[in-house]
């Protein structure tokens, strides 16, 4: 009996475990604050286009101390939890796996996956790129390395999935030095 229990107890954390793997994180992001890969405001450009494709989205810088205080009980939401945007180069390499890239403490070395595009936020963190329907994984330039924090269960590091006269918007959160 004991047995059973014992591997119903480690299947359930396994499952737990496949679940926390989480796909990039969706959210709306303002089109008219957007650059595009010559860092050139992209105001005059819809992402609902029926024409285009490719990743629209922020990065945003967290660091320090995230641990919840007794003053965030009170008013439910922190500043500092919720980080500050970041200017940042951010490269998009055809889909990369794991094992395809040099892993240090927390910042990545080579990639040895074709670069395919590679764009500058705007001071507000906002980016723009146009891509071909494909799957891609995104990296931002940091000053040792490059950093990505979303890996998907078969391995690889941020995926993301251009589909024909679609946009993604996402949330890049650069984390690396922040403590939870």
């Amino acid at each position: 009996m004991k047995t059973v229990v014992r591997l119903f107890i480690y299947g359930l954390f396994a499952t737990a475990c496949l679940y926390s793997c989480k796909s990039s994180k969706t959210i709306s992001v303002p089109s008219d604050k957007t650059t595009n890969k010559q860092g050139n405001e992209d105001a005059g450009r819809s992402s609902n286009s029926d024409q285009t494709a490719g990743i629209e989205g922020q990065v945003i810088w967290v660091e320090g101390n995230q641990m919840p205080q007794s003053s965030d009980i009170k008013s439910q939401s922190s500043a500092s939890g919720n980080g500050k945007p970041a200017k940042r180069t951010i490269r998009i390499h055809q889909l990369t796996h794991i094992n395809q890239a040099s892993l240090g403490d927390y910042l990545f070395g080579d990639i040895e996956t074709p670069l395919v595009a590679e764009v500058e936020t705007d001071e507000q963190g906002y980016f723009k790129v146009e891509l071909p329907p494909g799957r891609y994984s995104i990296f931002t330039v940091e000053e040792n390395g490059y950093f990505a924090n979303v890996f998907d269960l078969d391995s690889y590091i941020h995926p993301l999935t251009v589909e024909k006269s679609k946009w993604n918007k996402i949330q890049i959160r650069i984390d690396y030095k922040a403590v939870y």
